[in-house]
Formats: C-alpha cells, structure tokens, sequence
C-alpha cells in the first residue's frame, strides 16, 4: 500500500527499540504535546494522515481491548510519525459510527472491500462470502469488542472475522496450490503461510528448517555474498527472546547505509499477507545457493505485487526459498528477501 495514496486503517508500531516507546502527541509535530505513548507491536486504528514537510504524520486512535499503559481505553487520539507504523487494512470497522460485526478486507483508491453477508454449511463453516466498496472517509477501524452491535441480546464480541479469514486463505492457498502433484512448491508456501502467521511462532518455522544445516539468510538479492548469515535450530527458538540483539547484515542498495536487525526482525519483514500473494514461480536456478554435493535441491520465489499501482512493474516485494530433501522430506536451507519498493 502506497502511504501517499491511501490512508490505512490500522497500523502497528515499528521501528523501536523493545523497550522505548513511540510519542503520541497533540498535533503532527515533535514539537508538539506529548498526549500518550505506544510500544513495540502496538496496534491503533488510523484516522487520518497529513504531509508536513518531507515527514508524513497519522492520527490514531485506540482500539478496545489494545490497551497499553499510556493509550489505553478512553485515550485522546494524536499523531505520530508514519516511518514508526506498518499498515493495514484488515480488520473490524465501524461504519458510519455504527458497529454491526463488519469486516474489511483490504482498501484501495479512497474505499475499502467490506464484508456485506456470508453463506456457511452444516459445519458452520464460510461457504461464499459478498462484500461491497464503501468510502474510506465511513469507516473508523475497531475490534471484535468495540464492533460489536448494540443489541443486547448480542454475546459481546463479534466472532466472523476469523472464519472470513479462515475462508479467504484456504481458498487463496487451494489456488496457489494448484492441481499439480510438486509436493517441494506446496512445502515452500505452507512454510510461508507459517512466515506470514501474527505473530511469529518459532516452533512452528522450525518444523520446516533443515534439523542438521539450519538456515542461510542474507539481506542481499543472491546468495554467496561475505554477509550470508546461517541460523540454526537455538537462534531460530530464541529469536523473539533475543530480538534486541541487532546483526549487521550489510548496507542498503544505492545508499549503502547499514543495515542493523535482529533475526527477529528481520524475518517478520519477509513476507506480506498470504492473501495478497500473486503468484509462485519455480526458480531456473537458486540465486547463487550452492547446494550440497550428491544433495538434491529446490527454489521457489514468492511475489507480492501492487496491482493497483500505476508502476507495478517496479512495487512489489518477493520471497526466495531454498529447499533441500533431507530424509525424505524437503526442508529449508535458505531464504532471501528479493524487492524492489513495497
């Protein structure tokens, strides 16, 4: 999602150290009161965002049951920074200052894709799901609790969202799937899928990283470089315990600034949503992966592209993984963020 066209409904703070704190303040300057403050991870839904200067700023407010200890319930909403917010437009929205259980699903070009109604079978299960485009300027962004209808004959929280989310990835998965019977290219997106899951579960990445090699990370676009990093099975279960302990990955590309992250970081920002992704390609070779004698290795690139960008050509982001089989089952040696802007 592009900041300067859109303005998201929910954001996650980012770029902080675990223990520091984002400033909320009274009006889009750092000059400005300080009215709150919001840690790591923490999620606001979004009100508005404003140019000022070469900085763009966003007013956000809480959301029920977010509660942080200088924005929790009943705080005043302010303005932070936009570089300190990762965006997002799936979630529980009010519309119309009417809550009703209503789900989005994603927005784009001043209005969201919102859930109208749904048709489920005897398992309670989504079968088929209807949605309609409303203007981004009715909605306000929420949460199971605070969309919860009026009615008090309602439970006090709604529960759709999940099954809509359930319903939208199986079916988003069965496509990317195929019918094909490549049990490596359904093994690197399920791994993927576990990449992409909020939060992050270490126990569930390792059951897909090779048990004797680890895993090869780089924040190159290719293998072989002097910064590949190799992470084995004790990193990868302690990397959230461990996310204060910045590595030196390298320098950006045109810039050369340094890039300094933990692990944890670092693999939080690889993929994007399972829903977005557009496509999955069997790579020609492995991006300079140097594969083990008498070892048998595979590659897939997973690509998230803005469609609905004016330069898609240029905005997206892709995910490289290698696998290698291992006993008979395909694990992963190696993975690479390749991108261009998103």
């Amino acid at each position: 999602m592009g900041w300067a066209q859109e303005i998201p409904l929910f954001g996650s703070v980012v770029n902080l150290a675990k223990n520091d704190t984002l400033n909320v303040r009274s009006s889009p300057s750092y000059h400005s009161k300080k009215i709150g403050a919001l840690p790591l991870d923490a999620y606001v839904g979004v009100d508005a965002c404003k140019k000022i200067g070469k900085s763009l700023w966003c007013k956000v407010h809480h959301i029920a049951q977010r509660d942080y200890e200088e924005f929790g319930y009943g705080a005043t909403p302010g303005w932070i920074n936009a570089k300190y917010l990762d965006p997002s437009n799936s979630g529980y929205v009010i519309i119309n200052g009417k809550p009703d259980c209503d789900y989005a699903l994603r927005c784009k070009k001043g209005k969201c894709e919102v859930v109208e109604s749904y048709e489920t079978n005897e398992k309670n299960e989504i079968t088929s799901i209807k949605t309609k485009w409303i203007d981004r300027k009715c909605l306000r962004g929420s949460s199971n609790f605070g969309a919860m209808t009026e009615d008090p004959d309602a439970s006090g929280y709604c529960t759709n969202g999940n099954y809509i989310q359930d319903y939208l990835r199986e079916k988003r998965l069965n496509v990317l799937m195929g019918k094909d019977n490549d049990i490596v290219r359904h093994r690197a997106i399920a791994f993927v899928e576990v990449l992409s899951s909020n939060p992050l579960w270490p126990e569930n990445i390792l059951s897909y990283i090779h048990p004797k090699k680890g895993v090869i990370m780089t924040w190159n676009v290719r293998f072989g470089g002097e910064k590949d990093m190799q992470f084995g099975y004790s990193a990868i279960k302690n990397m959230e315990k461990n996310r204060e302990q910045k590595i030196d990955w390298g320098q950006t590309f045109g810039k050369g600034d340094d890039v300094l992250m933990s692990l944890y970081d670092y693999i939080k920002m690889l993929t994007r949503p399972v829903m977005a992704i557009s496509k999955v390609q069997k790579l020609k070779d492995l991006k300079g992966f140097k594969c083990a004698p008498k070892s048998e290795c595979k590659g897939y690139e997973v690509f998230w592209i803005d469609k609905d960008s004016d330069m898609k050509e240029y905005n997206w982001q892709g995910l490289v993984v290698i696998l290698e089989k291992f006993q008979n089952t395909w694990y992963v040696v190696g993975m690479l963020r390749d991108r261009w802007t998103i």
